[in-house]
């Protein structure tokens, strides 16, 4: 992604800015990280019909997804850009259903982190704050 002297926030505001190519996943979600800073991070979430379940509602799993990135981002930028991290575990709360074609925000932040572990929160809300889905990963941190 970027230069080992690079932090993660350095290399996720560049990535914000257009000067980085965004990760495929991005793409493939409809995901795109929108704001920064150290520890947290926003993103918008457009799920379409590429998202949807054979009975035509969003896949819980684009949720899950979306949940785990932003808190992967989160941890991310209180790291160097080339620490690898990994997801160790993923609870998900279902509160609503997505709607194809609506746009979310998906809020990502570190609750806590040691030299090899980190928990962190996510949520996924819509533009009028209501939550719809929430999350709490626990992730391995490699040197």
């Amino acid at each position: 992604m970027s230069p080992p002297e690079t932090s993660g926030l350095q290399a996720l505001r560049a990535l914000i800015r257009g000067e980085l190519p965004a990760p495929s996943i991005g793409q493939t979600m409809g995901l795109s990280a929108v704001e920064v800073d150290t520890g947290r991070i926003t993103l918008e979430a457009r799920p379409d019909e590429r998202h949807l379940n054979p009975a035509g509602a969003v896949h819980g799993g684009f949720a899950a997804t979306c949940l785990d990135g932003a808190a992967a981002l989160a941890l991310l930028s209180t790291l160097d850009a080339t620490t690898v991290h990994s997801t160790i575990d993923l609870g998900v709360k279902y509160l609503r259903p997505l709607k194809a074609g609506q746009t979310y925000r998906v809020f990502g932040r570190v609750v806590e982190r040691t030299r090899s572990i980190a928990i962190c929160d996510a949520e996924v809300v819509d533009d009028s704050g209501r939550l719809h889905a929430k999350g709490t990963c626990t992730f391995l941190i490699k040197d």
